[in-house]
Formats: structure tokens, C-alpha cells, sequence
């Protein structure tokens, strides 16, 4: 810059960091358990947990099947069950003769996924041939997918059916004339909608569709088991998709270059091995003539020797693992964790490489990773799923290409540790409910933890992540104090189920989670357990005290107590001043319960007798035979307690706990814990229309009924 010039006072422009648009939601109806179901979509991570047959994988293939372009066909059987009877609600509207009734009642499985994009985005590439707004505020994208009866297949599709739906014509038997067509009558359909006017859409193809939003999927089965009947190593089969995409880079790409070595290298390979191919015919054909067959002797033959690069890689390339004294170790010596976690990275860096060397590149890339689990160990599986969100920053860095990678990842899983390691804002709980018994209908319900009212959020994602997140998985739960209560309750439990296990059940079938939360800290599961609708006994003390001179509460005999220090019985009947007489009267008959919550603490063995204030004094007055309690028959009830108070202070409490858990089997379950588990079992694992309340004890009114378990 010369003297003259004065210096310039603009500052250099900041170019503003333009956000990648993603998916934020997708909506499914009438698919399988996805009765009608809305699932928000992490930016990252999404991963979706809950009990077997609830609906986690359906939504991967719903997903998969309708985002992707090519023709698909989907049975009756696909279509969720509440959608049957509108199968006949639509055949009564057609054989009035009004198709256009008959049309909107007709059940279809439909997708709805929300994209949503920065407003300051100036090039839309493939997502804008999904734009329909005009609104420049507006920065979403609504997407529908529809699998519905074809335009004037209505008379096709109900051809044969009866004249009136009689008795003996019911829902099952129009299925079973219908069902077959679906296949054939039924066609997808995608349209573009205005997020804020749903009748200002557009048709769009699903090749359209497919450029916005590319979907690939990592099954659980991978083929790693199989050692003898395997046609090709299944590592091999990746190195195959890389290398394909290695050579569909763009020119002067390190990628494209290790193809084009790859197939030079290869070329030279073929060359020589053809030419001594041909040498090894030369000495046979004289051998051919002698045959004798017309036209075969007389005729000159050469030899090509073609092989394919790709192809080679999938059948003859493996994984050699380094061993001893120079032996290297076959793909199929390592360890089935390793081995799948390997596979998992290369079929994700190929999935990266595919995306990446698309010409019309997709906007967003879907990714589904079902039971990533398989074969790791707990430690390996929490170090997977938190690099999972960092290799959309390393692949493209290993490739040393400037692209970036926009996946979003949504995983499927069974694994507590998967779980823990994510937080609540990206675990999806997909809850089955049972609507009706008597017809089978059920559905799915997927919740979203991070809405859950009242939760303390912070509190019970460090202690799942420090303990174990099987309230996701569990059928039913029992939360416990302690360390006794952690060593008996399983014995009780064998125990339970031994009486009359034939006639009533076993809760030993159902797969039932005990966690030890504390006195202290159980109110704080109290809004989360809601939320999931599992049914949970929580097994506590009622740590009965008494005002001292000082007006001080202390430990004493319930007999002799007013009221209780347990948080958890307070924050139950949300009540801190509630009396021992309240607490008597809730659980003289019956076991207090809020929704699908039960609450056992201690109650006398017979009405009117001795209580315990605690699991150990509780136990001790339920077998004082084992204890040879000193004229315990003769005793007042006061003297009763204060003998298994004090005989309580001996014992260590987990000596106490594995004397009667392990060595000693003749004993009596404490009645308080006989009865929570009577409860437990009668309880069905889902439940629908249940709503939150709690029964009001200021008034020293016992529950409503709709709160107490029947006994």
C-alpha cells in the first residue's frame, strides 16, 4: 500500500457458519406396532430402547422401505392391527355406494419426516426440489409418504365381497378376501407438504426423495457366526463396496488413485497368469482331438483369463491377524467382538465413501445400526456408541477429502451400557400398550425421556450410568433400599413363586428388574416410573420416630411412633407431616398404589399385632420361632418389637440378609413383602388411559379406590 492510499477501516467479513439441514422428526401411522407414532430425531445419536416386540425395529424398516426409491409391496400383515376393522368401515361406505367415504375411511401406512434447515442457506441442492413454501421465514420441510389403494381400485379391491357385512361376515373374513390384493392394489405415493398449510403440496417422485435423504442399514445379523457354511469372508464382502467406491472418486483423489494402482497392478497380474494358462491348453489340446466329437478336433482354441478387481476382493480377501513365530491367523481366529466391531467401522466407511461420491449429493444421510452390542463387551460398547457421533468429522478426514459428511445415526438396542453412555435427550422408549385383551389389538407408544414432567433429569442419568439402565428393558421392577433387601428380595421371590406357582404364575417368567435406590432417593424415580408405565413395587421401611424432650425426632418402636423420616413414603402421599395413624389405616387391607406404582412397607403379621420398622425387624417378628424370642407369645406388642429391635442391632445387615437368602430356607416371607409381590405378579406389563395423581391424606381420608390394589 503506497503513502497515498489511506488505509482501509472495513473489517473483513465474517462468513457465517451455515448449519446442515436434518432430520428432526419423523411421524409413522398404521405400520405394524406404529400405530401412530411420533419419534423427535437427534442431530447426532438417536437410540431407541425398550422390551422385545415393541416396535424399535419397525421403525428402522418403515424408514428403510419408505425412503428409499424402488418398488416395494406390503402384506395385510404389515398394517397395524387397529387398522382392521377400518378395512371394514370402509366396505360398509363403498357397498352404499359412496367410494369417496369408502376411500377416506380405507386404512394406508403412511411417513411423515420433518427436515429442517439454517435460514441462511442460500443453495438447497436436492432438498429443494421439496420445498413448496413461499414463506422466507420458514426453514422446514415436510416430506409424506403414502402406501395407499391405487386411484380406481376401490370395485377391485372389494370385488366378491358380500352384499351386507351379516353375522358371520366380520372383520377377519373380509381381511382374508382383501388382504391377498394389498400387494398388487395397493402403490406408494410422495408428496412435498407446506409445514404451515397441509393443502399447499406437491408430487414428487421418490427418486426426488431419495436424493434429499439416503438411508442405509447395519442388521444385527452380520454373518460373523458362521464358520463353515460361508461362501465369502463377510470383511471381504465390505473391502468389496470400498473399492467400488474408491473408484467412483473424483479425479486426482488419493482414493481414486489406490483403484487405479489397484487395477494396473491387477492387469499385469491377468497378463502373465493368462499366458501360462494358455501354455497348460497347448499341452492338453492335442489330448481334445482324440475325443472323436464332429467340429471339435478340427477347431484352434485360445485361452482369456478374466478376473474382476471388485469381485476378487469380496471372495478371496480377509483380515490376517499377527501371531507367533511368523504365523498369521486367519479373519475367523480373532474374537467375535472384535470381528464385528471391525465390520461395523468398514461397512460405515463404506456407506461414507458411497455418500461421498454421489453427483447429486444427499442433503442428509440416514443411518441405522440395529444391536450394534453383538459380541462387545460392556467397555467396548459405551466407547462405540460415543465415537459414533465423531467419525462424521474422522471419515472425511481419513479420506483427506474436504466433504463433509452430514449422517445422523439412529441405533436400535438391548444394551444397558449402550444406554447409560447416551443422554436423556437421545434415548427413545418404545413402550408397548394393550389396549383390549379380548381382540389382541396392541400398539407402541415411543417416548421421548427428555419430556418426561418432574424428572430430575441430572439425578437419574448419573445414577443409571452408575448402576444399570434396565428399567429401559425390564417387563416390571421392585426398587429396594438396601443391601438386605438386594440379597433377600431374589430369595423371596423364589419362594413366592414355589406357592401356588401353577394356578397363579411365577414372576421368575417375567423378566423383573430390582434396583437399589435408597430411602432417600426412591421419590425421585417416582415421576420417571410414570412415565414409562412400568409396573414397580417399591419395597421400603417405614422408620417409624418420635419427638424427644427437644422435640427432636428419634428412632423408635411403631407402637410407639407418630410419624415416619422416610422421604420416599412422604413424597408418595405427598404429605411431610402425614401421622403413623395414616400410614396404618392406607395399608391395614390393602397396599397403597399410584397408577402402576405399588408401595409396601412394614404392616403386622396379623391385624392388630406387631409391626416392624425396618426389613430386619420385620423379619424377625415374621419367624420368631428361628429367633427364640423370650416369651414372645405372652408379650405385649410393644415388648414384641422392642425384642426384635434389639435382637435387630446384633446383626450385620448383610450377614443378616445371606444367613436367611443362601443357608437357612426354613422362614417366612415378611407380610408387607408376600403381598407387594402378589401385587406385582397380577400386574400386566403395559396399560394405557392411566393418569398421575396421588392420594390425599391431609384430610386423613384413605385413598380412593381407583388408587389401591385389590388385596
Amino acid at each position: 500500500m503506497s503513502a497515498s492510499q489511506p488505509e482501509s477501516s472495513e473489517q473483513p467479513q465474517t462468513v457465517p457458519t451455515v448449519c446442515p439441514p436434518r432430520v428432526t422428526k419423523a411421524d409413522v401411522k398404521n405400520f405394524r406396532l406404529l400405530r401412530d407414532v411420533s419419534i423427535a430425531f437427534d442431530k447426532d445419536v438417536t437410540v431407541c430402547v425398550g422390551r422385545n416386540n415393541t416396535g424399535k425395529t419397525s421403525l428402522a424398516e418403515v424408514l428403510s422401505r419408505f425412503l428409499r426409491p424402488g418398488e416395494i409391496r406390503l402384506r395385510v400383515e404389515d398394517f397395524s392391527t387397529e387398522a382392521y376393522s377400518e378395512f371394514s368401515q370402509a366396505y360398509k361406505a363403498f357397498i352404499t355406494g359412496d367410494e369417496e367415504a369408502a376411500r377416506k375411511l380405507l386404512p394406508e401406512i403412511s411417513l411423515t419426516v420433518f427436515i429442517s434447515y439454517d435460514k441462511e442457506t442460500t443453495e438447497y441442492g436436492s432438498l429443494g426440489s421439496l420445498i413448496v413454501d413461499l414463506d422466507p421465514e420458514c426453514t422446514e420441510v415436510v416430506v409424506t409418504v403414502r402406501y395407499a389403494l391405487k386411484p380406481g381400485a376401490m370395485k377391485e379391491f372389494f370385488r366378491d365381497g358380500p352384499d351386507d357385512l351379516v353375522e358371520g361376515w366380520g372383520d377377519s373374513l373380509l381381511i382374508s378376501l382383501v388382504g391377498p390384493r394389498i400387494p398388487h392394489l395397493f402403490e406408494r405415493s410422495a408428496m412435498a407438504v407446506d409445514p404451515a398449510d397441509p393443502t399447499n403440496c406437491r408430487h414428487v417422485s421418490m427418486n426426488e426423495v431419495a436424493r434429499a435423504i439416503k438411508v442405509d442399514f447395519v442388521k444385527a445379523q452380520r454373518g460373523l457366526d458362521d464358520e463353515t457354511e460361508r461362501p465369502k469372508e463377510p470383511i471381504g464382502k465390505v473391502f468389496e463396496s470400498l473399492f467400488i467406491g474408491a473408484s467412483k472418486a473424483d479425479e486426482n483423489s488419493p482414493l481414486r488413485d489406490f483403484a487405479n494402482d489397484a487395477e494396473v497392478a491387477l492387469g499385469e497380474i491377468f497378463s502373465n497368469l493368462d499366458g501360462k494358462i494358455q501354455e497348460m491348453y497347448d499341452k492338453m489340446a492335442p489330448t481334445v482331438s482324440e475325443f472323436g466329437y464332429p467340429g471339435l478336433g478340427n477347431r484352434n482354441f485360445s485361452t482369456r483369463t478374466t478376473l474382476d478387481a471388485k469381485r476378487l476382493l469380496a471372495n478371496f480377501t480377509s483380515i490376517r491377524y499377527p501371531g507367533s513365530a511368523g504365523i498369521e491367523l486367519p479373519e475367523s481366529y480373532s474374537g467375535l467382538g472384535s470381528r464385528n466391531l471391525l465390520l461395523i467401522l468398514l461397512t460405515l466407511f463404506s456407506f461414507y465413501r458411497d455418500y461421498a461420491t454421489q453427483r447429486n449429493q444427499s442433503c442428509i444421510h440416514l443411518i441405522f445400526i440395529e444391536e450394534p452390542e453383538a459380541h462387545l463387551h460392556p467397555q467396548m460398547q459405551e466407547i462405540f456408541i460415543h465415537q459414533l457421533g465423531i467419525f462424521k468429522e474422522k471419515f472425511p478426514a481419513t479420506a483427506q477429502e474436504s466433504n463433509s459428511w452430514n449422517a445422523q445415526f439412529l441405533v436400535t438396542t438391548h444394551s444397558a451400557h449402550i444406554a447409560n453412555r447416551v443422554g436423556f435427550s437421545a434415548v427413545r422408549y418404545f413402550r408397548l400398550d394393550e389396549h383390549s385383551e379380548s381382540d389382541g389389538i396392541i400398539s407402541s407408544q415411543v417416548l421421548n425421556l427428555a419430556d418426561a414432567p418432574g424428572v430430575s433429569r441430572d439425578f437419574l442419568h448419573k445414577y443409571l450410568t452408575l448402576t444399570r439402565a434396565d428399567l429401559f428393558f425390564a417387563d416390571k421392577a421392585i426398587l429396594i433400599e438396601g443391601t438386605s433387601e438386594r440379597l433377600f428380595i431374589p430369595a423371596a421371590i423364589a419362594r413366592f413363586d414355589e406357592a401356588d406357582e401353577e394356578e397363579r404364575g411365577s414372576l421368575a417368567s417375567q423378566y423383573v428388574t430390582i434396583m437399589e435406590v435408597g430411602g432417600a432417593y426412591a421419590h425421585l424415580f417416582y415421576p420417571f416410573l410414570d412415565f414409562l408405565g412400568l409396573p414397580t413395587l417399591v419395597i421400603t421401611d417405614l422408620d417409624t420416630v418420635k419427638p424427644d424432650s427437644a422435640k427432636k425426632l428419634k428412632r423408635c418402636c411403631v407402637t410407639e411412633g407418630t410419624t415416619t423420616s422416610n422421604e420416599g413414603i412422604k413424597k408418595w402421599f405427598n404429605n411431610e407431616e402425614i401421622t403413623l395413624a395414616d400410614l396404618k389405616k392406607f395399608a391395614a387391607e390393602e397396599m397403597p398404589v399410584i397408577e402402576r406404582r405399588g408401595l409396601a412397607y412394614q404392616v403386622p403379621e396379623i391385624p392388630g399385632g406387631a409391626c416392624g420398622r425396618t426389613f430386619e425387624d420385620a423379619f424377625i417378628l415374621a419367624n420368631p420361632g428361628i429367633f427364640n424370642l423370650k416369651d414372645f407369645a405372652t408379650s405385649s406388642i410393644t415388648e414384641q418389637e422392642q425384642q426384635a429391635r434389639e435382637l435387630a442391632k446384633g446383626h450385620k445387615k448383610s450377614s443378616f440378609a445371606l444367613r436367611f437368602a443362601i443357608v437357612e430356607e426354613n422362614w417366612n416371607t415378611p407380610r408387607y413383602i408376600r403381598r407387594g409381590l402378589d401385587w406385582l405378579l397380577r400386574q400386566t406389563p403395559t396399560l394405557t388411559g392411566v393418569k398421575a395423581s396421588a392420594p390425599s391424606v391431609e384430610s386423613g381420608e384413605a385413598p380412593p379406590e381407583s388408587q389401591v390394589a385389590v388385596r
